[in-house]
């Protein structure tokens, strides 16, 4: 495995810390997701299909 281009602090070269590319490709992926929701019927059926299912599995506390 190759060493790190991180240091001790977890800053890079241009003093750019891990988290903030992980927070930049979440950030990217999620966009992603927002646009294809209101794009494509289908995947919107299926994030709402998603929901009924958590809705329904006990999850909903029915605001307790």
């Amino acid at each position: 495995m190759s060493p790190s281009r991180f240091d001790k602090n977890g800053l890079d070269s241009f003093g750019v810390h891990w988290l903030q590319y992980l927070a930049f490709g979440v950030s990217l992926f999620m966009g992603l997701l927002i646009w294809l929701y209101f794009r494509d019927y289908s995947f919107q059926a299926f994030v709402q299909n998603i929901f009924k299912i958590i809705n329904c599995s006990g999850f909903n506390c029915n605001g307790v």
